[in-house]
């Protein structure tokens, strides 16, 4: 999921010469224990404002011009001086104040899904929900299997179970009950326990959890901090998931030149391409209207990258692509201290996805309460299921099994995971009233 949230989940746009910093036109794809540095870093660019302005095209007679004028008048309006605040970043901040069922739906609004598409929908009652899918909201070309929708759907429901235990209920989980491909699940709320400490973190965490494209620092995430971030997820649905982590060296290296080229592979498949750029949201009058998708917000720039990014017009889809495959190459993959694949004894199975996608949100919110970012990063997959769709030799699935050392067919979704150099901005979501209706 490129969020996430697989995602889940889960643009270059000054040339080939930029540095993986420079500000995107369009697209990109939310403490334990210290472990001991990696040996080497990738190099850090300091830049002052002249040369960020210069970088983008600028030039110096933006440095007067900046906060005044057409320049200035792009800043204000298009979210320089507001990133992640106003009504669709509002339920990161409000959701605890939702009362009664109303309260956990919206948790489930802030899960990890492909692409922030948010592809659900929830009927509440007094004391149930149900989720369905919502039709109209799929990438039926960049997740060609349906895998990342559904983990989605799984994030969802996580979130959900955690919210109301945290409100001393407990949610009791129906995947898949009836007939009805688009009815995804069931939750039966029943009084429950006096929730735990941890229980109340892991909610704490709901509206702080973001997906985190930026760089991560050198430390390593130690085996016993890995360790912690699966211990304490009860009742995940079965066949029980679980996850695999790549920390050696070798194994790192080779999954991120696979990401590398799977990313490349996916540019290169101009429905791929398109179908992606389709849900960027790269104007803050977008945002505001849509209130999903991807943003500038998200891409894990800078400060004065990110400034800059928005001052600029909007640019091509070439370009975001160029600015993707950078970040994957310069940033994502050389930063990632470990890698975490999902697995589940078959990937094709409805009910494996929905609790690998429990999962992963499971270990994204952990991590989060822990300081420790984490990306959902899905372009080998992706392309494993378009070549699977198209009927071409896959290119990349005997690969995938023998770096991760599982069968390709168990492997659901990954993710990069690393303690982050600076914070995650939130994505936009839509209102609860767009997203539910009544029983």
């Amino acid at each position: 999921m490129s969020d996430n949230e697989s995602h889940a989940d889960d643009t270059e746009s000054v040339g080939a010469e930029s540095t993986p910093e420079d500000p995107p036109d369009s697209r990109s794809g939310e403490d334990g224990e210290d472990g001991e540095p990696e040996a080497s870093t990738p190099p850090t660019t300091h830049l002052n404002r002249r040369s960020v302005l210069k970088g983008v095209g600028l030039g110096a007679l933006a440095l007067v011009v900046v906060g005044s004028g057409a320049v200035g008048i792009r800043a204000a309006t298009n979210g320089v001086f507001d990133s992640g605040e106003g009504t669709p970043y509002d339920l990161w901040t409000q959701w605890q104040s939702e009362r009664g069922v109303g309260g956990i739906v919206a948790a489930g609004v802030l899960a990890a899904n492909p692409h922030n598409i948010q592809p659900w929908t929830f009927v509440v009652g007094t004391d149930s929900i149900d989720l369905y899918a919502d039709p109209t909201r799929a990438m039926p070309i960049m997740d060609s299997d349906g895998r990342e929708r559904m983990v989605g759907f799984g994030c969802a429901i996580e979130n959900m179970a955690i919210a109301a235990r945290a409100r001393g209920l407990v949610a009791e989980v129906t995947p898949l009950p009836d007939a009805n491909a688009g009815h995804i699940a069931h939750l039966a709320l029943q009084p429950g326990v006096v929730p735990s400490t941890q229980d109340r973190a892991l909610a704490e965490a709901i509206g702080l959890r973001h997906s985190n494209r930026g760089p991560y620092a050198s430390r390593s995430v130690s085996e016993t901090a890995l360790s912690t971030l699966t211990s304490d997820s009860p009742g995940l649905g079965e066949p029980t998931p679980d996850v695999v982590w790549i920390t050696d060296t070798d194994r790192r290296r080779a999954l991120g030149e696979m990401y590398v080229r799977a990313t490349q592979s996916i540019i290169d498949d101009t429905p791929m391409s398109e179908e992606s750029f389709a849900w960027f949201r790269n104007d803050r009058s977008d945002i505001d209207r849509h209130r999903d998708g991807l943003t500038l917000d998200g891409q894990g720039m800078a400060p004065a990258m990110l400034a800059a990014a928005k001052v600029l017009p909007a640019q091509s889809r070439s370009s975001g692509d160029a600015f993707w495959l950078k970040s994957t190459r310069d940033v994502h993959t050389a930063t990632a201290t470990a890698y975490g694949i999902l697995r589940v004894p078959d990937v094709a199975n409805p009910q494996s996805r929905l609790a690998g996608g429990r999962l992963i949100q499971h270990i994204h919110l952990a991590a989060t309460a822990q300081g420790i970012a984490m990306q959902h990063m899905n372009q080998i997959t992706e392309r494993i299921a378009r070549d699977a769709a198209l009927r071409q030799p896959d290119e990349y699935g005997p690969q995938w099994s023998h770096v991760i050392g599982i069968p390709q067919d168990e492997g659901l979704v990954s993710l990069r995971i690393g303690y982050p150099e600076r914070a995650a901005e939130p994505s936009p979501r839509r209102a609860l009233s767009d997203v539910t209706r009544t029983a």
